[in-house]
C-alpha cells in the first residue's frame, strides 16, 4: 500500500470523526433547546401565579395604608374629643363653683339660717322636704327631713351629678359638695 492511500484513509476517517463531532454537537444543541423551551412554558405558566401574587401584595398594601390613614384620622378625632371634653370639664367645673357661690350666697343672705345653719329650716338641701333650684325634677324620692330628727330616707336626684344623698343637719343646712 501505498503511501497516498494511507493519507486518503486518514483523511476519511478525520472527515468521519468531524462528522460524529458535528452531529453530536448538533444533537446536544437541541437537547438544549427543548430543555429551554421546555423551562421558557413553565415559567409562562408560573408567570400568571406571579403576577397574581404580585396583585394581591400591591392591593394588601394599599389596604395596609388605608387601614393606617384610618387609624391616624380616628386618633386624631379622639385627641380632639378628649380636648373637648377636658373643655367641658373645665366649664363644669367653673359652672359648679359659680353654683357653689351661689348657693352660699343665698344661706348668708337668708335670715332663717344662722351662721352654722342649725336652726331647723333649711332652704335648697333637701332638709325641709323641698329642693330649691338643684333637683332635677323639684322633689325629693323617698322621705326628706322634716325638723323632726328624722334623717332623710330616700335620695335626692340631682340636676348634673346623678344620685346623692342628703346631707346630714351638722353640715348646717348650707349647700356643700
Amino acid at each position: 500500500m501505498n503511501t497516498t492511500v494511507w493519507i486518503v484513509v486518514a483523511v476519511v476517517v478525520v472527515l468521519l470523526l468531524a462528522a460524529v463531532a458535528v452531529a453530536l454537537s448538533k444533537k446536544s444543541k437541541q437537547k438544549r433547546l427543548e430543555e429551554a423551551e421546555r423551562i421558557r412554558e413553565q415559567a409562562a405558566e408560573r408567570s400568571a401565579e406571579v403576577e397574581q401574587r404580585e396583585a394581591l401584595a400591591q392591593k394588601s398594601e394599599a389596604d395596609a395604608r388605608r387601614a393606617a390613614a384610618e387609624a391616624d384620622a380616628k386618633a386624631a378625632e379622639a385627641r380632639l374629643a378628649a380636648q373637648r371634653a377636658q373643655e367641658h370639664r373645665g366649664e363644669a367645673a367653673s359652672s359648679r363653683d359659680e353654683l357653689d357661690k351661689e348657693w352660699e350666697r343665698a344661706n348668708k343672705l337668708d335670715p332663717t339660717v344662722r351662721g352654722d345653719g342649725r336652726d331647723g329650716t333649711v332652704r335648697g338641701d333637701g332638709h325641709d322636704g323641698t329642693v330649691r333650684g338643684d333637683a332635677h325634677d323639684g322633689t325629693v324620692r323617698g322621705d326628706a327631713h322634716d325638723g323632726t330628727g328624722s334623717e332623710a330616707v330616700g335620695e335626692r336626684y340631682g340636676h348634673d351629678r346623678g344620685p346623692v344623698t342628703p346631707q346630714s343637719p351638722d353640715t348646717g343646712g348650707r349647700h356643700e359638695r
